[in-house]
């Protein structure tokens, strides 16, 4: 009776599908090298485990400050970037005001809004997964006080036009910059625009793309103010003590490991791409991600016969506007020429 209104909750979809080769979750393919990881050994074995993490985490952002090139005051932290999704959701503007996002994008925006019952204001992007113009403006008309703009856009691959997101904050609405993806894009980031006081804009990263899935650590970064705000909100303790102690030593020890794999997989992902592009039977997006979206005429399909061949893709086939789309992450180069010869295989015979 009580939990009656998730009956028909959309809930967010994970692949889950076993099979020898994942490119369906957009993580990094490399494992750390064996000296780094004895080194968070290390560190992690000297945990108090019956402890609790410093509640304000402020070694913690004083590396991810460097990292990112702002002040520690600029950063605040959640339990994966999704935690900092819904604590936006939840915490910023009256509730009774839409939520704002275009679509197709992360389906976490939308599940947020569904979960407290607040209301969306959801536009299409164009034919090429670009904003229109027109499309804000017939959103704005509904009052949105939060938006969020994932750029590059997750599950379609490309960047978003940086006047038409400042267009929005600009017409009084708190502009969430959804960055998960910017280490493998050549576009200009906005980080300059979220440490504006009174600009209306944050920025949200996170390590999971970089090779730090595992430990599910979200980064936001805004002027001063915004992010005082947000941190007396946020949950005490809500970044564990081996996730903080772990992307201490990663951002510190590890930094051209971190380095060297992005670069390896934006040359695999100009290589593949390349590759898929030969197929007539597959329509390919660009992408400044770590993956790729792909368009043919049966998705189900596809996704059933890579399966079988030992490779799971994400099938984004149940979301607006994706119909018979897959979403292909960057693996290792003998995964992506495993991916390369399944569908030639399969569309050539």
């Amino acid at each position: 009776m009580f939990l009656d209104r998730f009956k028909t909750f959309k809930a967010y979809k994970t692949e889950t599908t076993p099979c020898k080769i994942k490119l369906s979750s957009n993580e990094s393919p490399y494992e750390f090298s064996e000296g780094l990881k004895e080194k968070i050994a290390k560190e992690v074995a000297n945990i108090p485990l019956n402890r609790y993490p410093d509640p304000t985490y402020t070694q913690l952002k004083e590396v991810l400050a460097n990292f990112y090139n702002v002040k520690p005051e600029n950063i605040t932290v959640g339990n994966g970037s999704d935690e900092l999704i819904d604590i936006l959701v939840k915490a910023v503007g009256d509730l009774s005001h839409p939520v704002m996002y275009p679509v197709p994008t992360f389906p976490m925006y939308q599940v947020s809004a569904d979960t407290i019952g607040r209301p969306k204001a959801e536009f299409e992007l164009d034919e090429n997964f670009q904003l229109r113009k027109e499309e804000i403006d017939k959103a704005l008309k509904n009052e949105p006080q939060l938006a969020f703009f994932a750029s590059p856009n997750n599950p379609t691959g490309n960047t978003f036009d940086k006047n038409l997101i400042k267009y929005t904050a600009e017409n009084n609405v708190f502009t969430v910059v959804d960055e998960a993806y910017i280490h493998f894009s050549d576009e200009e980031d906005f980080l300059d625009e979220a440490l504006k006081p009174d600009n209306n804009t944050v920025v949200i990263r996170t390590l999971s793309k970089i090779g730090l899935a595992g430990i599910r650590l979200g980064v936001l970064i805004a002027d001063e103010e915004t992010v005082s705000l947000i941190d007396r909100i946020r949950p005490p303790f809500n970044i564990t003590y081996p996730t903080d102690v772990i992307a201490r030593v990663v951002l510190t020890e590890g930094l051209n490991e971190i380095r060297e794999h992005i670069n390896l997989i934006k040359e695999e992902r100009k290589r593949v791409m390349g590759e898929v592009s030969k197929i007539p039977q597959i329509k390919l997006f660009p992408s400044q991600a770590n993956f790729f979206l792909i368009k043919v005429d049966d998705g189900n399909w596809l996704h059933r016969k890579l399966i079988e061949k030992g490779i799971l893709v994400r099938n984004m086939s149940h979301l607006p506007k994706l119909e018979n789309c897959l979403r292909i992450s960057i693996g290792k180069k003998e995964e992506n020429d495993a991916l390369i010869e399944a569908l030639s295989e399969i569309y050539n015979g």
